[in-house]
């Protein structure tokens, strides 16, 4: 049974891929200009040439280390304040205002924002930051709102609200709004990096050599760059997984 249902997946993704690499050709036909929008092929080969030299790798790299500044910040900062949320409600009351805010404004102004306030080289970590805490708070937030009450009244009766108490009791029920924040902030904190890097300009970075390839116009590099973004969503978000295992 197991055996037919990964089949089945692995036909469906390939469908779903032909499909996307179908689309690609139709709206290449469309607009009939392969300078700006490169056929499947070119987008590939250039990818592929990519992949053969040590700048690329250093550029994703750097990327990655700034996402992951960027989400253990992050997680520290949203996982704190959603527990202590969940269990005082009036830190909850007096936060909602502030997540809103976070939550509502474009991504466009908070860059411009944060750049004018502190620069081109801290923006992008902050920009992140800012974007992904809101999301992790939610889900800490909800999964202490949403812990087995009995358990919560055990704990209460025994002991107070402590580290034990956060990493033995409320982190391991929470599991699942945690791991929804963790999906959710690696796509989001990606897409919104690598859009602070292009802005800012960020030296080593994805952005950076999106602009680089748009400014030379090499549009199939453009393309194969942001190929190598969604690969990186997808092995960075699946890496939860490996540990289940």
């Amino acid at each position: 049974m197991q055996t037919t249902s990964i089949s089945k997946k692995i036909i469906i993704y390939f469908i779903s891929i032909s499909v996307i690499i179908l689309l690609l050709y139709l709206l290449c036909y469309v607009v009939d200009n392969t300078i700006i929008f490169p056929t499947p092929t070119t987008i590939l080969e250039a990818f592929f040439n990519l992949l053969k030299t040590k700048e690329t790798y250093i550029i994703i790299g750097s990327t990655l280390l700034r996402l992951l500044i960027s989400l253990i910040i992050s997680f520290i900062i949203g996982a704190t304040l959603g527990v202590l949320a969940g269990k005082f409600n009036f830190l909850n009351l007096f936060l909602r205002p502030f997540i809103t805010i976070f939550r509502s404004l474009p991504l466009a102004s908070i860059i411009v924002i944060i750049m004018i306030i502190l620069g081109f080289n801290k923006s992008p970590y902050i920009i992140c930051m800012l974007m992904l805490i809101p999301i992790i708070y939610e889900a800490f937030l909800n999964g202490t709102l949403n812990l087995n009450k009995e358990l919560m009244e055990v704990w209460r009766l025994e002991s107070n609200f402590n580290e034990r108490v956060i990493f033995k009791i409320i982190f391991p029920l929470s599991k699942p709004f945690i791991k929804t924040a963790y999906t959710q902030s690696v796509g989001l904190g990606i897409k919104v990096l690598v859009m602070a890097e292009f802005i800012c300009g960020t030296k080593n970075s994805i952005g950076r050599a999106l602009t680089n390839s748009a400014n030379y116009l090499e549009y199939d590099k453009v393309f194969a760059w942001s190929l190598i973004a969604i690969i990186l969503v997808i092995i960075v978000e699946n890496i939860p997984k490996l540990f289940n295992r």
